[in-house]
This record gives C-alpha cells, sequence and structure tokens, in this order.
C-alpha cells in the first residue's frame, strides 16, 4: 500500500529540508547544551575551590582562640551564596567548630560515605555524591597553622541551578528550534512550488505529446536547468511533429520500410532516379481466381491476408522489401533499398523458404476447396528505382526490363516452382548450396537474346535445416 502512495514531489522536498533543519538544528543545540553545562560545572567547582580556601587562609587564628562568633560569620557569609548547601568548619578532632547552620556545632563531622573523590590538588579535595537525588560536589580544604594542620574547611554546593540553567537553555533552543523549523517549512514548501510547479507542467507536456498532441508547447520562461529541459521538450515535439507530418505524407507508400529510411535519413535524395543492380522476385498463387470463385469471401480474405502476411515476413527476413501487391501476386525487391552484395542468393533463399512454409499454412487455413500453390519467378540486373505516380498517389518502386523477366518467369512457374533466370544463376555459379536444373530459355519482348532459365530444386540438407530451424 506505501509502495502505492503517492507523494508530490514539494511535499517530499518540504519534509527533508524540514528534517535536515531539525537534524542540523538539534545537533548544534546539543552540542551548545554539552559545552554549556561543561563551562557551568567548571565555573562552580573554580567558584567552590576558591571559596574553600579562602575560609581556611581566614580561620586558623579564629579556630586556634575558638573564636566561635568569627567563625559563625565567616561561614554565615559563604552560605549566603545561592549554590551553597552548606559550609562547616571542624577542628582537629573532626568535631563542628562552625556550621551554616548554628544546630550542628559541636557535633562530628563525618565526610558522606558515598562520596566520590574527583580531584585532590594542594591539598583541596573535589568529592561527588548524591543525597536524595540531588547532586552535590563537597569541597575539603585544610587549615594550617605555622604548616601544621588545625581543622579543616568544608564546603558543599549544589548542581541544581547548574540543572535549571541547562532547562532554561533547553526551553530556549526548543522555542529557537521550533522558530526556525517553522520558517524552513515555509521557506521549503515556497522553493518547492517554485521548482515543483514547472516539473508539473513539464509532466502536461510530456503527457500531451504522449497523446499525440505535437503542437503543444511548454513556456517556462527560466533561465536554468528547468527552462533548457523545457525548450528540449518544445524540441521534441517540433520533431515529433515533423516526423508524423512525413510520415502522413508519405503513408500512401506500400511498404513501411520505405518510410523508416526515409525517416532514418531524411537529407538522401531518396527522389530521384538511381540505376542500380537488384534482384526481382515475384510470388504468384497458381488458380486463384478459380479458388476464388468456388470459396467464401471471408475465407478468401484470411486465406490472402495469412499468404500475404507469410511471403512479406520472409522477404524481409531476408533482407528485401515488400515492392507491391499485384492481385493474389507479391512483387519483392532485393539489394535496392539496403545494399547487399548478395541479394540474388538472399531472394532466392527467401522463395525456398516461402516454398518450404507453404505446407504449414495449408494446415493452418480453412479449407476452402485447394491448397494454395504458388509459382515464383525471380530474375537479377539494372532496374531503375525511385518514385513514381502523381501528387494525389506515389510509390518508391524499381522499373525496367528486367522486371519485366522476372514476372515472366512467374507466369512460367507451375505450382511450387522456383524459377531463376541466366543472371541470377550466374550470381549463384559459385554457391553449391542449391541444386539448380536448367530449363532451357525465353524469348522476351524486346530483347535480341533468349534468357536462359533453371529451377531451383532444393537446397543442400544444411541451408534447408537451417531454414527449417527459422
Amino acid at each position: 500500500m506505501l509502495k502505492n502512495l503517492r507523494i508530490p514531489i514539494f511535499a517530499k522536498f518540504s519534509l527533508l529540508a524540514t528534517l535536515a533543519i531539525f537534524a542540523i538544528v538539534a545537533t548544534i543545540s546539543t552540542s551548545i547544551l554539552k559545552r554549556q553545562r561543561v563551562q557551568f560545572t567548571e565555573q562552580l567547582i573554580k567558584f567552590g575551590s576558591t571559596m574553600a580556601r579562602y575560609a581556611a587562609t581566614n580561620s586558623p587564628e579564629d579556630l586556634l582562640e575558638e573564636a566561635e562568633l568569627s567563625l559563625y560569620q565567616l561561614v554565615s557569609d559563604i552560605a549566603k551564596n545561592e549554590e551553597v548547601v552548606f559550609a562547616l568548619v571542624v577542628n582537629s578532632n573532626e568535631i563542628i567548630q562552625a556550621h551554616s547552620d548554628i544546630n550542628q556545632k559541636g557535633v562530628r563531622y563525618v565526610v558522606p560515605a558515598e562520596s566520590e573523590l574527583l580531584h585532590e590538588e594542594e591539598g583541596l579535595q573535589l568529592r561527588s555524591y548524591q543525597d536524595a537525588g540531588e547532586n552535590l560536589l563537597l569541597f575539603s580544604s585544610p587549615v594550617l597553622y605555622q604548616g601544621l594542620k588545625i581543622g579543616e574547611v568544608q564546603l558543599c554546593l549544589t548542581k541544581k541551578y547548574i540543572e535549571a540553567s541547562i532547562v532554561r537553555a533547553k526551553v530556549f533552543i526548543l522555542m529557537m528550534t521550533l522558530v526556525i523549523t517553522l520558517t524552513g517549512i515555509v521557506m521549503s514548501m515556497v522553493l518547492s512550488f517554485y521548482f515543483s510547479r514547472p516539473i508539473q507542467r513539464l509532466v502536461v507536456a510530456v503527457e500531451e505529446i504522449g497523446k499525440g498532441n505535437f503542437a503543444y508547447r511548454v513556456n517556462l520562461a527560466r533561465n536554468d536547468e528547468l527552462g533548457d529541459l523545457g525548450e528540449a521538450i518544445n524540441r521534441m515535439a517540433e520533431d515529433l511533429r515533423l516526423k508524423e507530418r512525413i510520415q502522413t505524407s508519405f503513408g500512401r507508400y506500400v511498404t513501411p520500410e520505405i518510410v523508416e529510411r526515409i525517416l532514418a535519413s531524411p537529407d538522401d535524395e531518396w527522389m530521384k532516379g538511381t540505376r542500380l543492380e537488384a534482384t526481382i522476385m515475384f510470388v504468384d498463387i497458381r488458380g486463384f481466381t478459380a479458388l476464388a470463385e468456388r470459396s467464401d469471401p471471408d475465407a478468401v480474405v484470411e486465406l490472402l491476408n495469412s499468404y500475404f502476411r507469410l511471403v512479406t515476413d520472409i522477404i524481409i527476413k531476408h533482407g528485401g522489401y515488400l515492392d507491391k501487391f499485384v492481385g493474389d501476386a507479391v512483387m519483392g525487391v532485393f539489394g535496392a533499398l539496403i545494399p547487399d552484395p548478395v541479394h540474388a542468393e538472399s531472394a532466392v533463399r527467401a522463395a525456398v523458404e516461402v516454398r518450404h512454409h507453404l505446407p504449414e499454412l495449408n494446415q493452418r487455413l480453412p479449407t476452402i476447396g485447394g491448397q494454395i500453390q504458388v509459382g515464383i519467378g525471380i530474375n537479377t540486373g539494372e532496374v531503375v528505382a525511385g518514385n513514381l505516380g502523381s501528387s494525389k498517389r506515389m510509390e518508391y518502386t524499381v522499373i525496367g526490363d528486367n522486371v519485366n523477366v522476372a514476372s515472366r518467369l512467374t507466369d512460367l512457374a507451375g505450382p511450387d516452382e522456383v524459377l531463376i533466370s541466366e543472371h541470377t544463376f550466374k550470381k549463384l555459379a559459385k554457391d553449391e548450396r542449391f541444386i539448380l536444373q536448367s530449363r532451357g530459355s525465353l524469348e522476351v519482348k524486346g530483347r535480341k537474346e533468349p534468357v536462359g532459365i533453371y529451377e531451383v530444386l532444393e537446397q543442400s540438407a544444411a541451408e534447408e535445416q537451417t531454414a527449417g530451424e527459422q
């Protein structure tokens, strides 16, 4: 379900920007809070150390003289600071001589057993312990008189004010984080709309072009990558519109191969007539007129469509192109559109394959009172290739005497016979893959010399196996 959930890009951008801002602020805030805690603790320790040494320095005479009032005044002044929990002075017997809480005077002072020694320097000890969940720091400084220890000052400070300061800092930082995050959300949404709206317009343009509306244009008026993308889409639409016009214009061609060639090489001078050597093949159904007259029209149409499809696919497969349909005859040309040094061989192989697949086609077609049998004629020679027709209808084709020879050979071919001319035979003279048999010669109108005829009986075993696998 989550995979199918569609989230607009501006929402993703805003969310990512918000998370990034929050992560950055949180990281900075955590670092600041840690630094503040360290600084506050260092300041508290410095204060405690100073006060403990101050008390130890100013109490030796009063402790020796047991001037309790002076000692009490000393610890009371120190205890006025809000960080101080208590301050006291003990004699050498650990008896409290002065305490910020006057009720503790005369009591033996015992250092809390659970306290942990953190630091000791020049007689000053710093300990840490907890009392009722409160973190406390205990400073102990010896009271010296002429180098002899006559007592000790104990000063206890609380860290709750540090915690309170940290809490206040946390609240402040939290408020600042919220303000910065909200500001970031607004800014990221504005920025995301700045990018997502052009993208949406580009999406609409692509959808319109995908529907075939090649006249659609997107105008972003931006001097950045999105503007470049919009211009690229407009150029693509213009190219597609031009291609569509070309396809429509040349839709009068019989075969799609011609259009593909024109679109692939629009700068070629393909409209001009060209003399070239090619091989022409005609495939004609024997006895089709009689067959069509006694058969159901739908069956005849199905037969022709299947037959045309088979012959067309084989011609294209062997590198030829479909020139035209003439009734039930198919004209294919090899070596005209695409240069093929072995176009004669390609045509003969295509003819043999057509003959090879006819039995299979007859098995799949409905019974209409007979089987499809074809006669195939092939001739190789010079032809004129180009566009012929009128402004209303044109076709790319080949013309010339050699086309007529191929047509005459087709007329002479019997059912399932493949007849080739002597010109085609000479192209295959060194090729032992075909078994050929001479059928005499043919007088062709307009030619002084008769045309030799050969019949393609079969392929060699290896060739036939290859054709069958294909």
